[in-house]
């Protein structure tokens, strides 16, 4: 990842194209003492504080810190939640008693796992991933030893999980957590241990009651925007490209578990799917380590118990090959999200935790240190063996470019087999070194497995990230254009159309950026990529209008409607901008003056949403729906001030409860954490 750290190459796709431009909109509104309610500069505008990222508290410090979201903004909240996630499965261990060698070595593993390797672009799987752990570790706390502290803690990380992260992982982890609950409830029942069941139930009810209160502003929004947007149903009564089971592993993604080189190519005829949905490696030795060790007859339970649950998790993100995820959405909200193969980070998750206890047998076992020998020499054999066979398939002269041309030359000129090929040659060579070190004791196993398994997850993601992570160009060629965007909310224009603003205009302004790029110029316009669309102005572009009103200004004055309640272009006057001045515009508030010499509509280009007021003279009016999702409203003769405010009153309260309480919770924690090393410090 150091190409990241010092700027030597910029993250790709959507964490460029959708996650930056979000981010940048949302940090930069908050500096203007505004809360990012309503996103004016894309698709005509849409609802922003529908999207739970709104409200990640984590985004908004590092915009904060930053000066604003930049690329290399970030990349620090990439490289912070890949950290945070081998944190977390760090402590999270250390519940199960494992020794520090385990406890490292599946952290390292978590942390450099396919998923947050293959999936980097999606930087709402990545803090998702990030937190799952630390979910966990707090829940597992809070069931041992019931405190407030620890409630606090739980329903923060929830609330992080919720407001940062990929919602169809929240809904999962939900599930997770109540199959966690009702096993513990069986055995508090069963061992009559009411005392702290009830402490428990107690002591949940507050996490979770704190945990609604800091999300109340990310559930009213969500509930409130739902109705209206396309995706606001379950999509498993739909028939398009938003079905559940869009975005599925493929039974052949399963070789990722031990030749991940091999996704860095997007050959959908081989994977059957996007490359970005086929990672599932966790480390070939560590996988060695869990197979050798849950088959034999003294086996850790817990082994075995974690690594049926991870099985069950890739039976279900198998969406297309196997019925098991389509059973899932019959259970609630399982049916509000696509990507099965999202699935695979909790079977990477719990994999990871059954390889501790396998490890952990495994170092303390001289018997199963010995039997561990021969497995790792028949896979030695078996890898050598598959090598053998590709050996007479591959153009081996490729080989050689590695160090004549360069890695990147090879990675892009390489077929799968031949990538297979090469990783396989490494895992030959790094299995042998495990044995080496063995054979003349040149480390324990405790530091030959972790040694070796370092070299490996290290070596496979460099290997893997400039694929799936990075683009080779350089953060400050990258941010060409970056530093010459406007200040504050210019006034929107009332004589270019709006299609003047499109994507494909505005690329020339940069050199890596592609996508939403009017959010940076501050413009209203037409186009834009994003999750969310109304069922309105899906209307609009299947009547013609969205299409037809985008070669107009954001901002004019028609006289008349037809008999369908669109706008008579015919009617549209080419003068508006002459009779019009804008005092104010933000994204939540459009202020103008008008002169006009007869009776006519004001028309304002952004999609039509309940909770847009519109004020004649201070007085509120009525605002029409035109042209199946625009908004208009009836001005009259002469001299008159319009304003259209964005103002969802009841998301509005809930923000402040939200902020509120978040805020009180991590100075309660940082206060109580001093207060707690202070007593440390004496009692020592």
């Amino acid at each position: 990842m150091w190409p990241l750290v010092f700027g030597q190459a910029v993250m790709k796709w959507d964490a460029m194209d959708l996650y930056l431009p979000w981010k940048y909109f949302i940090t930069d509104t908050l500096s203007h003492n505004q809360l990012p309610l309503w996103n004016p500069f894309i698709n005509f505008g849409f609802s922003q504080m529908g999207d739970p990222g709104t409200w990640y508290p984590v985004s908004w410090g590092i915009g904060a810190l930053f000066g604003g979201y930049s690329m290399g903004a970030l990349h620090f909240e990439y490289l912070l939640h890949l950290y945070l996630g081998g944190l977390g499965f760090y402590f999270l261990l250390k519940h199960f008693g494992f020794t520090r060698t385990v406890l490292i070595t599946c952290s390292v593993a978590y942390m450099l796992s396919g998923l947050m390797i293959g999936n980097a672009q999606h930087v709402g799987w990545i803090v998702s991933a990030a937190w799952i752990p630390w979910i966990l570790s707090y829940f597992l706390q809070l069931q041992a030893q019931p405190n407030f502290k620890t409630a606090i803690q739980l329903a923060l990380v929830l609330f992080f999980l919720l407001s940062g992260g990929y919602p169809g992982i929240f809904i999962v982890m939900m599930y997770v957590l109540i199959g966690y609950f009702v096993v513990n409830s069986w055995r508090q029942i069963r061992s009559k241990n009411y005392p702290l069941y009830r402490k428990q139930w107690i002591y949940l009810t507050l996490s979770s009651g704190v945990f609604l209160l800091m999300s109340l502003a990310v559930l009213v929004a969500a509930f409130d925007m739902a109705p209206l947007i396309t995706r606001g149903v379950g999509l498993n009564d739909r028939a398009d490209i938003w079905n559940t089971l869009s975005g599925s592993l493929t039974p052949q993604a399963l070789t990722s578990h031990i030749y991940p080189l091999a996704t860095t190519k997007n050959d959908q005829a081989f994977w059957g799917a996007d490359f970005s949905m086929t990672n599932c490696y966790f480390g070939v030795l560590l996988l060695l380590i869990l197979f050798s060790a849950i088959f034999r007859k003294d086996a850790p339970k817990n082994s075995r118990v974690y690594f049926g649950i991870g099985v069950l998790f890739i039976l279900i993100s198998l969406g297309q090959a196997l019925p098991v995820r389509t059973w899932t959405t019959y259970l609630p909200f399982m049916d509000l999200f696509r990507f099965p193969s999202l699935f695979r980070l909790f079977a990477i998750f719990f994999f990871l935790i059954s390889t501790g206890f396998s490890l952990q047998h495994l170092l303390s076992n001289e018997k199963s240190r010995k039997q561990f020998v021969y497995v790792v020499l028949c896979s030695i054999l078996i890898l050598g063996i598959v090598n053998l066979v590709l050996l007479f398939g591959i153009e081996k002269y490729k080989y050689a470019q590695i160090i004549t041309i360069g890695w990147l030359h090879f990675m892009g000129q390489a077929s799968i087999n031949e990538l297979i090929f090469f990783q396989g040659g490494i895992l030959i060579l790094l299995l042998s070194i495990l044995l080496i070190l063995r054979k003349f004791n040149w480390l324990n196993w405790n530091k030959a497995i972790l040694l070796v398994f370092v070299l490996e997850a290290i070596s496979f993601t460099w290997m893997n990230q400039y694929a799936t992570i990075l683009y080779d160009r350089s953060l400050n060629e990258a941010s060409v254009g970056m530093n010459t965007l406007p200040e504050g909310f210019p006034s929107p224009s009332a004589t270019i159309p709006v299609s003047e603003f499109s994507d494909f205009k505005q690329s020339a302004h940069f050199v890596q950026l592609w996508k939403n790029l009017s959010i940076y110029f501050k413009r209203p316009t037409f186009d834009g990529i994003s999750p969310y669309a109304y069922t309105n102005t899906s209307k609009a572009i299947e009547s013609g209008e969205y299409e037809r009103m985008s070669h107009y200004p954001v901002i004019f004055f028609a006289e008349k409607m037809d008999g369908k309640n669109y706008v008579d272009t015919s009617s549209i006057d080419t003068l508006s901008a002459q009779k019009m001045w804008v005092e104010t515009f933000s994204p939540n508030e459009l202020k103008l003056h008008a002169t006009l010499p007869e009776a006519s509509n004001f028309v304002y280009l952004q999609n039509y949403y309940p909770a847009w007021n519109a004020y004649v003279n201070g007085k509120w009016i009525p605002i029409q729906k035109v042209s199946e999702t625009f908004m208009a409203v009836k001005l009259p003769k002469g001299a008159c001030t319009v304003e259209f405010r964005f103002e969802p009153k009841n998301v509005i309260r809930a923000s402040f409860v939200s902020v509120s309480m978040w805020a009180g919770a991590i100075l309660f924690l940082i206060i109580s954490s001093f207060i707690s090393s202070r007593h440390r410090m004496k009692s020592h």
